[in-house]
Protein backbone atom coordinates (compact mmCIF):
# COMPACT_ATOMS: atom_id res chain seq x y z
CA UNK A 1 0.00 0.00 0.00
CA UNK A 2 1.46 3.38 -1.00
CA UNK A 3 1.67 6.09 1.46
CA UNK A 4 -0.53 8.32 -1.44
CA UNK A 5 -3.40 5.23 -1.15
CA UNK A 6 -3.07 5.38 2.46
CA UNK A 7 -3.52 9.58 3.36
CA UNK A 8 -6.47 9.17 0.50
CA UNK A 9 -8.63 6.45 2.55
CA UNK A 10 -7.67 8.72 5.54
CA UNK A 11 -9.10 11.48 3.87
CA UNK A 12 -12.25 9.94 2.79
CA UNK A 13 -12.86 8.38 6.24
CA UNK A 14 -12.85 11.92 7.20
CA UNK A 15 -15.27 13.25 5.28
CA UNK A 16 -17.29 10.81 6.21
CA UNK A 17 -16.68 12.08 9.52
CA UNK A 18 -15.18 8.89 10.83
CA UNK A 19 -12.09 10.44 12.74
CA UNK A 20 -12.71 9.30 16.05
CA UNK A 21 -10.61 11.86 17.58
CA UNK A 22 -12.41 14.72 16.15
CA UNK A 23 -14.23 16.94 18.52
CA UNK A 24 -17.51 16.39 17.11
CA UNK A 25 -17.35 13.00 17.07
CA UNK A 26 -20.21 11.35 18.93
CA UNK A 27 -18.57 8.27 21.56
CA UNK A 28 -22.22 6.86 21.23
CA UNK A 29 -21.70 5.97 17.60
CA UNK A 30 -22.22 2.12 16.72
CA UNK A 31 -19.03 0.55 16.06
CA UNK A 32 -20.03 -3.40 15.66
CA UNK A 33 -16.62 -5.01 14.89
CA UNK A 34 -14.53 -2.42 16.47
CA UNK A 35 -12.54 -1.51 12.78
CA UNK A 36 -12.91 2.86 13.57
CA UNK A 37 -15.36 2.96 11.27
CA UNK A 38 -19.12 3.48 12.90
CA UNK A 39 -21.50 1.20 10.95
CA UNK A 40 -23.27 3.95 9.64
CA UNK A 41 -20.03 4.75 7.21
CA UNK A 42 -19.68 0.82 6.78
CA UNK A 43 -22.34 1.36 4.01
CA UNK A 44 -20.63 3.89 2.55
CA UNK A 45 -17.38 2.91 2.44
CA UNK A 46 -18.87 -0.56 0.98
CA UNK A 47 -17.90 -2.87 4.12
CA UNK A 48 -19.16 -5.24 6.53
CA UNK A 49 -19.74 -3.20 9.83
CA UNK A 50 -19.78 -7.19 11.90
CA UNK A 51 -16.32 -7.72 10.27
CA UNK A 52 -13.19 -5.80 11.05
CA UNK A 53 -11.37 -7.05 7.71
CA UNK A 54 -14.25 -7.35 4.75
CA UNK A 55 -11.94 -8.63 2.56
CA UNK A 56 -9.88 -10.92 4.75
CA UNK A 57 -6.61 -9.50 3.75
CA UNK A 58 -5.42 -9.32 7.41
CA UNK A 59 -5.93 -5.00 8.01
CA UNK A 60 -8.82 -3.77 9.59
CA UNK A 61 -11.11 -1.82 7.13
CA UNK A 62 -9.96 1.75 8.53
CA UNK A 63 -6.18 0.73 8.03
CA UNK A 64 -6.68 -0.62 4.94
CA UNK A 65 -6.64 1.69 1.36
CA UNK A 66 -8.83 -0.63 -0.29
CA UNK A 67 -10.81 -2.62 2.30
CA UNK A 68 -13.59 -4.59 0.29
CA UNK A 69 -10.79 -5.92 -2.41
CA UNK A 70 -7.73 -8.12 -2.02
CA UNK A 71 -5.71 -10.01 -4.96
CA UNK A 72 -6.31 -14.29 -4.76
CA UNK A 73 -4.12 -15.29 -1.95
CA UNK A 74 -4.97 -18.44 -2.65
CA UNK A 75 -2.00 -21.40 -3.49
CA UNK A 76 -2.64 -22.59 -7.14
CA UNK A 77 -0.87 -25.70 -6.38
CA UNK A 78 -1.33 -29.50 -4.90
CA UNK A 79 -2.44 -32.85 -5.75
CA UNK A 80 -5.65 -33.45 -8.25
CA UNK A 81 -8.13 -32.47 -6.47
CA UNK A 82 -11.02 -35.16 -5.75
CA UNK A 83 -13.64 -32.57 -5.28
CA UNK A 84 -15.23 -29.98 -7.99
CA UNK A 85 -17.97 -27.62 -8.29
CA UNK A 86 -21.46 -29.27 -9.31
CA UNK A 87 -23.27 -25.90 -9.19
CA UNK A 88 -22.73 -22.17 -8.77
CA UNK A 89 -25.39 -20.03 -7.87
CA UNK A 90 -25.42 -16.36 -7.85
CA UNK A 91 -29.12 -15.46 -8.02
CA UNK A 92 -32.45 -17.50 -8.20
CA UNK A 93 -31.68 -19.64 -5.10
CA UNK A 94 -33.47 -22.37 -3.31
CA UNK A 95 -34.34 -23.57 0.11
CA UNK A 96 -34.50 -27.04 -0.40
CA UNK A 97 -34.96 -27.45 3.83
CA UNK A 98 -37.89 -25.17 3.54
CA UNK A 99 -38.87 -25.89 0.07
CA UNK A 100 -39.53 -21.94 -0.98
CA UNK A 101 -37.39 -19.83 -3.11
CA UNK A 102 -34.37 -18.10 -1.59
CA UNK A 103 -33.00 -14.51 -1.21
CA UNK A 104 -30.15 -14.26 -3.65
CA UNK A 105 -26.86 -14.80 -2.72
CA UNK A 106 -23.33 -16.56 -3.62
CA UNK A 107 -23.93 -20.17 -3.28
CA UNK A 108 -22.22 -23.21 -4.24
CA UNK A 109 -22.62 -27.39 -4.49
CA UNK A 110 -19.53 -29.00 -4.24
CA UNK A 111 -19.15 -32.83 -4.99
CA UNK A 112 -16.02 -35.57 -3.64
CA UNK A 113 -15.60 -38.08 -5.63
CA UNK A 114 -12.68 -39.20 -3.28
CA UNK A 115 -12.60 -42.18 -0.94
CA UNK A 116 -12.13 -39.97 2.23
CA UNK A 117 -13.56 -36.76 4.12
CA UNK A 118 -12.57 -33.52 2.59
CA UNK A 119 -11.82 -30.65 5.13
CA UNK A 120 -9.86 -27.44 5.68
CA UNK A 121 -11.53 -25.89 2.33
CA UNK A 122 -11.21 -21.98 1.94
CA UNK A 123 -12.47 -19.27 -0.64
CA UNK A 124 -12.09 -16.37 -2.79
CA UNK A 125 -14.14 -14.83 -4.55
CA UNK A 126 -14.34 -11.57 -7.05
CA UNK A 127 -16.91 -9.24 -7.88
CA UNK A 128 -16.88 -7.03 -11.12
CA UNK A 129 -19.39 -4.77 -11.60
CA UNK A 130 -20.22 -4.54 -15.67
CA UNK A 131 -20.80 -1.07 -15.90
CA UNK A 132 -18.14 0.81 -13.52
CA UNK A 133 -15.75 -1.88 -13.46
CA UNK A 134 -14.98 -1.52 -10.27
CA UNK A 135 -13.65 -5.14 -8.82
CA UNK A 136 -14.35 -6.99 -4.91
CA UNK A 137 -12.23 -9.75 -3.75
CA UNK A 138 -12.69 -11.29 -0.64
CA UNK A 139 -10.89 -13.94 0.71
CA UNK A 140 -12.21 -16.71 3.97
CA UNK A 141 -11.38 -20.23 5.24
CA UNK A 142 -14.83 -22.16 5.68
CA UNK A 143 -14.04 -23.12 9.00
CA UNK A 144 -16.24 -26.12 10.34
CA UNK A 145 -17.44 -27.10 6.13
CA UNK A 146 -16.76 -30.93 5.29
CA UNK A 147 -18.05 -32.82 2.04
CA UNK A 148 -17.99 -37.26 3.66
CA UNK A 149 -16.37 -39.73 0.61
CA UNK A 150 -18.36 -39.67 -2.37
CA UNK A 151 -21.05 -37.09 -1.11
CA UNK A 152 -22.18 -33.72 -2.08
CA UNK A 153 -22.41 -30.52 0.63
CA UNK A 154 -23.40 -26.71 -0.21
CA UNK A 155 -21.70 -23.65 0.47
CA UNK A 156 -23.71 -20.28 1.32
CA UNK A 157 -21.90 -16.85 1.28
CA UNK A 158 -24.94 -14.78 3.16
CA UNK A 159 -25.49 -14.09 6.90
CA UNK A 160 -23.38 -16.36 7.87
CA UNK A 161 -26.19 -17.57 10.62
CA UNK A 162 -26.79 -21.69 9.72
CA UNK A 163 -24.68 -24.30 8.89
CA UNK A 164 -22.69 -24.43 6.25
CA UNK A 165 -23.26 -20.91 5.89
CA UNK A 166 -20.67 -18.08 5.76
CA UNK A 167 -20.38 -14.35 6.33
CA UNK A 168 -20.64 -12.32 3.41
CA UNK A 169 -20.45 -8.27 3.19
CA UNK A 170 -23.72 -7.02 3.11
CA UNK A 171 -22.66 -3.73 1.79
CA UNK A 172 -21.00 -5.37 -1.03
CA UNK A 173 -21.58 -4.59 -4.64
CA UNK A 174 -23.64 -7.86 -5.20
CA UNK A 175 -25.84 -5.73 -3.32
CA UNK A 176 -25.56 -2.54 -3.48
CA UNK A 177 -25.40 -2.63 -7.47
CA UNK A 178 -28.25 -3.15 -10.10
CA UNK A 179 -25.76 -3.43 -13.00
CA UNK A 180 -25.01 -7.07 -14.50
CA UNK A 181 -22.00 -8.74 -12.55
CA UNK A 182 -19.28 -11.53 -12.97
CA UNK A 183 -18.55 -13.17 -10.22
CA UNK A 184 -15.50 -15.35 -9.62
CA UNK A 185 -14.97 -18.68 -7.20
CA UNK A 186 -11.61 -19.46 -6.60
CA UNK A 187 -12.11 -22.78 -3.88
CA UNK A 188 -9.53 -24.94 -2.60
CA UNK A 189 -8.82 -27.91 0.22
CA UNK A 190 -5.59 -27.97 1.68
CA UNK A 191 -3.21 -29.99 -0.21
CA UNK A 192 -5.28 -30.14 -4.07
CA UNK A 193 -5.07 -27.93 -6.65
CA UNK A 194 -8.24 -25.22 -6.02
CA UNK A 195 -11.16 -25.26 -8.75
CA UNK A 196 -12.69 -22.48 -10.41
CA UNK A 197 -15.61 -20.82 -11.90
CA UNK A 198 -17.25 -17.97 -13.35
CA UNK A 199 -21.30 -17.16 -13.25
CA UNK A 200 -22.62 -14.39 -14.46
CA UNK A 201 -25.43 -12.17 -12.56
CA UNK A 202 -28.17 -10.90 -14.58
CA UNK A 203 -28.84 -6.83 -14.34
CA UNK A 204 -30.79 -6.05 -11.20
CA UNK A 205 -30.30 -5.76 -7.88
CA UNK A 206 -30.55 -8.55 -5.10
CA UNK A 207 -34.51 -9.71 -4.87
CA UNK A 208 -36.51 -10.30 -1.58
CA UNK A 209 -36.68 -13.97 -3.21
CA UNK A 210 -37.06 -15.24 -6.66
Amino acid sequence: MTLKKHISTLALVSILGLTLASPGFSQTTTDTDVDGVPDTSEVLLGTDPMVADTDGDGQNDLADSEPAFMANPIDMTGAPATFAIKEALVENNYDFAAKKDATDHLELLVTNSGSGPLTGFSIYYSITDADTGKVEGTFCKLDGFSIPAGSEARIHLDDGIEAEHFRANPNSIYISSQAAKTVKFVLKADGFVPVSVDVAKDKGGAEAAD
